[in-house]
């Protein structure tokens, strides 16, 4: 059966639970000194195929459903331009909406296993499709209007979510740009990275960790992303990193009931999950542990713990990823074994330090693409925060606050380096010229 034929045989929109809904401008999140402001200025887009970004807003597997709503669309999301409700907060779109933005989800319209590209009014939109774990009705409401009014310039931002019949439709604004892990990795010709300098790798680890701090640390909710790998993290064409796809563990009900410990001199609150009877944090073992090989910590893939550590167990996978141009999980031939070996970057780079010498080992295992063109101190700063991030004992991590502040101090030590550098080849240059 075609995939168009599927969806016409989806329940009636009569039956799906959509609302839309309107309400006052949410209350601004405090700064954070950390913190970038987005560039005011409009960026032209970079043309990239759409199979690149699908890998961003990939999630579990999808029934396609849709029905042929060829029935008049004059919904309020219709009435007017996308972007003048969004001034309002996030939108629970009607599906009649969703099924023309993508024309009845045509299979022309998918760059993803679960993903589609819509456009609504002149605005372009990416919708994750996706099965309700959790509620839905009210609660599934304001979980849309809590992740809805979540706004940093380097998150994907939400503009909404549906309802219909088992299946749960979360709508992000449309990136055109390639993720991370294409930028490193090029598979039409190796050796080469969108991403050749020592100084842009810094700038989009430190602005990933912005990302996540703000998650973590200044929403009014704080938030867990659960989902962190390099091709959930998209760039545009200047090379400033969003996050894509936060919000869905926690529509998934993957995190169940959070609440912050509260804060010590010596600790900041750390997000826990709340189990009837129990205060702990460990998941209930009925619940299937989801996550990409390679990123996930190992108190929650052993244990399904859920602590905002795991993203930062993540994060420091993809620092790894931008230091060493590696894959977070490799496979090499074994010698004179018909068997491959698998290689995982946190085990690498543990070994690294366990050297005497790692400072050494650390300039050989920064990216050849770079031409030894970077700082050793701060790459060996670089590799040692990267090392803290994935520390197998969760406790021993840091927060995503302390992980910006040390990439903020390695950025600005790098860009000294950097403007050394450029002095000295212009000295050089001048020098050859008067000759």
């Amino acid at each position: 059966m075609s995939e168009l034929s599927k969806c016409r045989t989806y329940p009636t929109p009569e039956t799906s639970m959509c609302f839309l809904l309107k309400w006052s401008n949410p209350k601004k999140q405090p700064p954070s000194a950390a913190v970038s402001v987005a560039p005011s200025k409009a960026r032209s887009r970079p043309r990239v195929t759409d199979k690149s970004i699908a890998q961003s807003y990939n999630s579990a597997n999808h029934t396609n459903s849709s029905k042929d709503s060829s029935r008049s669309s004059g919904s309020a999301t219709s009435l007017t331009n996308i972007r003048e409700m969004l001034s309002d907060g996030p939108i629970i779109f009607q599906f009649r909406d969703l099924c023309k933005a993508t024309d009845n989800f045509s299979a022309l319209k998918k760059v993803g296993t679960t993903v589609y590209r819509g456009n609504l009014q002149k605005t372009d939109m990416a919708i994750v499709v996706d099965t309700r774990k959790g509620a839905g009705g009210d609660n599934f409401a304001a979980e849309i209007k809590n992740l809805g009014s979540i706004h940093h310039a380097n998150l994907v931002r939400l503009l909404g979510g549906c309802i219909n019949g088992e299946q749960v439709y979360l709508v992000y604004d449309y990136i055109n740009g390639g993720n991370l892990w294409h930028y490193l990795h090029s598979n039409i010709s190796p050796g080469f990275s969108a991403l050749p300098t020592w100084m842009s790798r810094i700038q989009v680890a430190l602005e990933i960790s912005k990302g996540l701090e703000y998650l973590h640390h200044h929403t009014h909710v704080p938030t867990l992303h659960k989902y962190i790998k390099s091709t959930n993290i998209l760039l545009d064409d200047d090379l400033h990193a969003r996050i894509a796809f936060f919000g869905v563990a926690k529509i998934r009900g993957e995190l169940g009931a959070l609440e912050v410990t509260p804060k010590t001199a010596t600790e900041e609150g750390e997000i826990v999950e709340v189990k009837p009877g129990n205060r702990g944090i460990r998941r209930s073992r009925s619940i299937k542990i989801t996550g990409t090989h390679g990123y996930m910590a190992p108190e929650y893939l052993n244990g399904g713990v859920i602590s905002p550590k795991l993203d930062v167990f993540a994060f420091g996978v993809v620092l790894l990823e931008i230091l060493s141009g590696k894959k977070a999980v490799s496979f090499q031939a074994s010698a004179g074994a018909n068997a491959l070996r698998k290689t995982l970057l946190t085990e690498v780079i543990m070994s690294i330090f366990e050297d005497k010498d790692p400072k050494c080992r650390i300039r050989a295992w920064i990216d050849p693409v770079l031409r030894d063109d970077f700082p050793l101190d701060c790459a060996l700063k670089a590799a040692k925060l990267a090392r803290s991030c994935v520390d197998p004992v969760a406790n021993r991590r840091p927060d995503m606050s302390n992980v910006s502040m040390t990439l903020l101090q390695i950025q600005m030590s790098s860009k000294i380096w950097d403007d050394k550098m450029k002095n000295s080849k212009d000295v050089l240059t001048t020098m050859l010229q008067a000759r």
